[in-house]
């Protein structure tokens, strides 16, 4: 695209582009007079390894017990599916991928079209290195739980705008229409500030040192870019489409929920009464009601929002004088990461169910005082054999709010701090989200569906049940709003001709935040990280009899006096208030090493140090740590061999991904 003289270009903005690029090879070139059309081609193929054994304190209870293991420190099975795919030393993704540019240009006017396709032989054509237990295969739906073969394969236009470049009077104007991205903010690595106008792929930032800029996904939008002065910009866009955050699907190696992405159609009952299903077969059998309908809460229908109202202005001013950009951002938008809610169990349609089921099976209906017994049983979940007739009757959903108001401030420039190689890029952001959606804690959002008293709120109504207030069948929203806060800063420098590299780059990008959490007695919100109901506020039997009438609750409370297993560990990972951490990457440049071969190792390093945000916000979660070393072999800027690893480490057993280090290989050819 034509870039006008009047539009400043700063030093940051080239800092970041020459930190990340190698100068790509051109392809397919053709000009005549004022039209010139480039075709860029990239083909890869490439693959990658479980480098680490499963760590069983991160899955479920009866999923740890049927394979041996007794160290579970979660108590549902609703997050562990994926973990369970795949073994170490066996591969989670055997890729091929091509990707293809196309751009015109005429005076000034333009298009820039890019697609991608891949084929991942791993998901597509997996040769069975499971884990997962006989029982945990299908869905309330029979559908399989592991991954699906539409994970494996894609064929999408990612971007497709036009634009052209006016002058109104003396005032340069650019306009875009179309698929494409818009990006606002300073932010590097540290997804949640001002750079959301565009959903993310998660998987694309999974990687320490993965920039935001390459996970950000294309939509339909008008943007629009005016100079008023020399030094004065203004910008604003409407998007004609909503598009949710891409999670890894559903049994993917990356994946760390049963309850949201894509392929995700039911989740295990979130508590430890689960372990018990796999014993009741028998009665299941019996009732006729022996099937994953009878172990699994459905997914309903997602709850997605209108793809109109979402839009944005922003103005930036450049000062001449300190050769400083600053920036001011507003923004509406929908919000791209789903909130988990639900819609409350019907105890009439399920007595119903037991009243037929038992005359189906004996040819005698249930007495009276029977049936009342069994739905009293219902309602405080004694056996198995009554959750079975209560999941049907109620269901869980992904929603996303609309309406997400953010305020953002930015400034970029360079400094001199007395290091090597002359000035230092730096920059920064500071951003509201009013009233941003913040997930409830999953077992009580998901039980509390299901009947369950919501045990972080035992100031409510009726002591430790928030729900009470919602009829049968009726929607609970499964998350509270409040205003957040995040800052970032970042510092880019190059060092000229040393270690034997004629450069290394050092990115350094530090954030933090700040939520005004609700009491935990109030509302406990979900960390994304923690899923049982024996967290460190779950009422002991006496807290429950003092408030309640014996029998109100259920029995498998009752076992709560003894200090649960995970206490000791969920207390320090539940959301704070505030948080912090910071991200770091360094990439050298061997040129001509041999053979007219180009080296770049790359080190990266990540580090949540103090905190941890509330879901569905996953910026921090104190102590969690990853490591990436890779070193990428170029020849001719047109062929490439990388090798990498990736270590995730600290905050075990509630980083999810502690266990999930992995190695890959990949070789790709441009033209």
């Amino acid at each position: 695209m034509a870039m006008n003289k009047s539009f400043k270009v700063t030093a940051l903005a080239a800092a970041v582009a020459a930190a990340g690029s190698v100068a790509p090879a051109y392809g397919y070139e053709y000009v005549k007079d004022d039209f010139r059309m480039q075709v860029d081609t990239t083909v890869s193929v490439g693959a990658s390894w479980r480098a680490d054994d499963r760590d069983y304190r991160g899955v479920g209870t009866v999923n740890a017990a049927a394979a041996g293991e007794s160290s579970h420190l979660h108590g549902t099975g609703s997050q562990d599916n994926s973990n369970q795919l795949w073994k170490k030393g066996s591969t989670f993704s055997e890729v091929a991928k091509v990707t293809m540019d196309l751009e015109m240009n005429y005076k000034n006017y333009g298009a820039f079209i890019r697609g991608k396709a891949f084929y991942d032989n791993r998901i597509v054509n997996g040769d069975g290195v499971t884990d997962l237990p006989a029982y945990y295969r299908q869905d309330a739906y029979g559908n399989p739980l592991e991954p699906a073969q539409s994970a494996g394969t894609s064929a999408d236009i990612l971007d497709a705008f036009v634009w052209g470049d006016w002058w109104l009077g003396d005032k340069p104007l650019n306009v875009r229409l179309g698929k494409q991205v818009i990006s606002w903010g300073e932010g590097l690595f540290f997804p949640n500030g001002i750079n959301t106008i565009n959903p993310i792929d998660v998987n694309a930032l999974l990687a320490p040192g993965s920039e935001l800029k390459d996970a950000l996904i294309p939509l339909n939008a008008l943007y629009g870019s005016i100079g008023l002065t020399s030094n004065l910009t203004l910008e604003a866009f409407v998007l004609f489409d909503w598009k949710e955050t891409e999670l890894p699907e559903c049994g993917t190696f990356f994946s760390t929920t049963d309850l949201a992405g894509a392929n995700c159609y039911g989740g295990f009952f979130p508590g430890g009464a689960e372990a018990s299903y796999v014993y009741d077969d028998a009665t299941l059998t019996a009732l006729g009601i022996n099937s994953a309908e009878s172990r699994v809460l459905p997914r309903g229908a997602d709850g997605e929002p209108d793809d109109q109202g979402q839009y944005g202005v922003a103005a930036r001013y450049f000062v001449d004088s300190i050769e400083t950009e600053f920036a001011l951002y507003y923004i509406n938008y929908h919000s791209r990461t789903p909130l988990i809610s639900g819609h409350m169990i019907d105890p009439s349609q399920a007595a119903a169910g037991i009243q037929a089921a038992v005359q189906g099976a004996t040819g005698n209906p249930l007495s009276q005082d029977l049936e009342t017994a069994r739905l009293q049983m219902l309602q405080t979940f004694g056996t198995p054999t009554a959750t079975a007739f209560l999941f049907p009757t109620a269901d869980f959903f992904n929603e996303y709010p609309e309406d997400i108001q953010l305020l953002g401030a930015s400034f970029n420039t360079t400094i001199d701090i007395g290091l090597p190689g002359g000035a230092t890029a730096f920059s920064g952001e500071i951003s509201m989200r009013k009233d941003q959606p913040f997930q409830l804690e999953d077992g009580d959002t998901v039980g509390g569906a299901l009947g369950l008293p919501s045990i972080s709120c035992h100031d409510a109504d009726q002591a430790y049940d928030c729900y009470n207030k919602y009829e049968a069948g009726e929607y609970a929203p499964g998350f509270v709003t409040s205003d957040y806060y995040q800052a970032e800063i970042a510092f880019i420098h190059f060092f000229d001709r040393i270690l034997g590299a004629s450069r290394w780059t050092a990115i350094l990008d530090v954030a933090g935040s700040y939520v005004d959490l609700p009491s935990k007695d109030e509302a406990l919100l979900n960390s994304s990280y923690n899923a049982t109901l024996y967290h460190p506020w779950v009422p002991d039997v006496a807290t429950i009899n003092g408030v309640a009438p014996l029998g109100t609750y259920p029995q498998f409370l009752a076992g709560n006096e003894v200090a649960n297993s995970a206490t000791a560990y969920e207390d320090d990972y539940y959301p704070t208030s505030g948080a912090w951490g910071y991200k770091m990457r360094f990439t050298g440049e061997y040129n001509n090493v041999f053979a007219g071969i180009n080296l770049r190792p790359t080190i990266s390093f990540s580090h949540d140090v103090y905190g941890t945000t509330p879901g569905p916000i996953t910026n921090f979660l104190e102590d969690r740590k990853a490591l990436g070393l890779s070193v990428e072999a170029v020849y001719q800027n047109s062929y490439t061999v990388d090798l990498s690893y990736t270590d995730f480490y600290g905050a075990e057993p509630y980083n999810q991904l502690a266990d999930r280090d992995y190695y890959s290989i990949s070789a790709s050819a441009s033209f």
